[in-house]
Protein backbone atom coordinates (compact mmCIF):
# COMPACT_ATOMS: atom_id res chain seq x y z
CA UNK A 1 0.00 0.00 0.00
CA UNK A 2 1.06 3.28 -0.99
CA UNK A 3 2.20 5.85 1.83
CA UNK A 4 -0.03 9.40 1.28
CA UNK A 5 2.47 12.36 -0.08
CA UNK A 6 2.32 15.36 2.96
CA UNK A 7 1.29 18.81 2.53
CA UNK A 8 5.13 19.14 4.44
CA UNK A 9 6.55 17.08 1.77
CA UNK A 10 5.06 18.43 -1.18
CA UNK A 11 5.99 21.35 0.06
CA UNK A 12 9.30 20.79 0.31
CA UNK A 13 9.69 18.85 -3.09
CA UNK A 14 8.30 21.92 -4.91
CA UNK A 15 10.46 24.09 -3.04
CA UNK A 16 13.59 22.16 -4.24
CA UNK A 17 12.31 22.08 -8.14
CA UNK A 18 11.40 25.79 -7.54
CA UNK A 19 14.90 26.76 -6.48
CA UNK A 20 17.19 23.97 -8.60
CA UNK A 21 15.50 25.43 -11.57
CA UNK A 22 17.81 27.62 -14.07
CA UNK A 23 15.46 30.16 -15.05
CA UNK A 24 17.79 31.48 -17.69
CA UNK A 25 17.42 28.73 -19.88
CA UNK A 26 14.17 28.62 -21.76
CA UNK A 27 14.42 24.97 -22.76
CA UNK A 28 14.74 24.63 -19.30
CA UNK A 29 11.72 26.85 -18.60
CA UNK A 30 9.61 25.25 -21.45
CA UNK A 31 10.05 21.93 -19.74
CA UNK A 32 8.90 23.06 -16.17
CA UNK A 33 6.03 24.56 -17.44
CA UNK A 34 4.79 21.86 -19.34
CA UNK A 35 5.40 19.42 -15.70
CA UNK A 36 2.92 22.13 -14.68
CA UNK A 37 0.48 22.19 -17.46
CA UNK A 38 0.81 18.18 -17.45
CA UNK A 39 -0.08 18.33 -13.42
CA UNK A 40 -3.20 20.63 -13.76
CA UNK A 41 -4.87 18.30 -16.67
CA UNK A 42 -4.03 14.94 -14.38
CA UNK A 43 -5.36 16.67 -10.79
CA UNK A 44 -8.36 18.31 -12.84
CA UNK A 45 -9.44 14.67 -14.06
CA UNK A 46 -8.71 13.46 -10.00
CA UNK A 47 -11.13 16.19 -8.27
CA UNK A 48 -14.04 14.78 -9.91
CA UNK A 49 -13.17 11.45 -9.67
CA UNK A 50 -15.43 10.71 -6.90
CA UNK A 51 -18.76 12.46 -8.27
CA UNK A 52 -18.30 9.94 -11.62
CA UNK A 53 -20.46 7.26 -12.46
CA UNK A 54 -19.05 3.79 -12.33
CA UNK A 55 -19.66 4.22 -16.55
CA UNK A 56 -18.29 7.61 -16.46
CA UNK A 57 -15.12 6.52 -14.79
CA UNK A 58 -14.67 3.61 -17.14
CA UNK A 59 -15.12 5.64 -20.11
CA UNK A 60 -12.56 8.38 -18.25
CA UNK A 61 -10.07 5.83 -17.02
CA UNK A 62 -7.47 5.65 -20.26
CA UNK A 63 -7.61 9.74 -20.01
CA UNK A 64 -6.80 9.80 -16.58
CA UNK A 65 -4.02 7.55 -16.67
CA UNK A 66 -2.35 9.08 -20.06
CA UNK A 67 -2.58 12.26 -17.92
CA UNK A 68 -0.72 10.64 -15.11
CA UNK A 69 1.46 8.85 -17.46
CA UNK A 70 2.05 12.42 -18.84
CA UNK A 71 2.85 14.37 -15.96
CA UNK A 72 5.21 11.63 -14.36
CA UNK A 73 7.08 11.75 -18.00
CA UNK A 74 7.29 15.32 -17.58
CA UNK A 75 8.26 15.27 -13.86
CA UNK A 76 11.29 13.04 -14.55
CA UNK A 77 12.69 15.04 -17.42
CA UNK A 78 12.49 17.94 -14.64
CA UNK A 79 14.74 16.10 -12.24
CA UNK A 80 17.15 14.61 -14.89
CA UNK A 81 17.76 18.45 -16.16
CA UNK A 82 18.55 19.11 -12.31
CA UNK A 83 21.05 16.13 -11.96
CA UNK A 84 21.87 15.65 -8.51
CA UNK A 85 18.97 18.32 -6.67
CA UNK A 86 16.74 16.41 -8.81
CA UNK A 87 17.79 12.86 -7.74
CA UNK A 88 17.42 14.25 -4.62
CA UNK A 89 13.33 15.30 -4.34
CA UNK A 90 12.56 12.60 -6.77
CA UNK A 91 14.02 10.54 -3.72
CA UNK A 92 11.39 11.99 -1.32
CA UNK A 93 8.26 11.37 -4.10
CA UNK A 94 9.27 7.82 -4.62
CA UNK A 95 8.45 6.07 -8.23
CA UNK A 96 4.71 5.08 -6.41
CA UNK A 97 2.26 6.50 -8.96
CA UNK A 98 -0.39 7.07 -5.82
CA UNK A 99 2.25 9.74 -4.20
CA UNK A 100 3.64 11.10 -7.63
CA UNK A 101 -0.33 11.72 -8.36
CA UNK A 102 -0.70 13.14 -4.44
CA UNK A 103 2.33 15.72 -6.10
CA UNK A 104 0.65 16.95 -9.09
CA UNK A 105 -2.64 17.66 -7.09
CA UNK A 106 -0.08 19.55 -4.45
CA UNK A 107 1.47 21.38 -7.14
CA UNK A 108 -1.96 22.88 -8.65
CA UNK A 109 -2.74 23.90 -5.29
CA UNK A 110 0.78 25.71 -5.11
CA UNK A 111 0.23 27.23 -8.46
CA UNK A 112 -3.65 28.37 -8.04
CA UNK A 113 -2.71 29.92 -4.75
CA UNK A 114 0.31 31.74 -6.37
CA UNK A 115 -1.77 32.95 -8.90
CA UNK A 116 -4.17 34.90 -6.94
Amino acid sequence: MSEVLTYQEAEHVYAAINEALDRNDPDVVSLYDDMIMYAARYSNIRVGWNVLTREQKMETDSRRTAAHDAFIVSLNIVARIQGEAGAKWKECLTDDRKRVGDFACYIALFRGLEAR
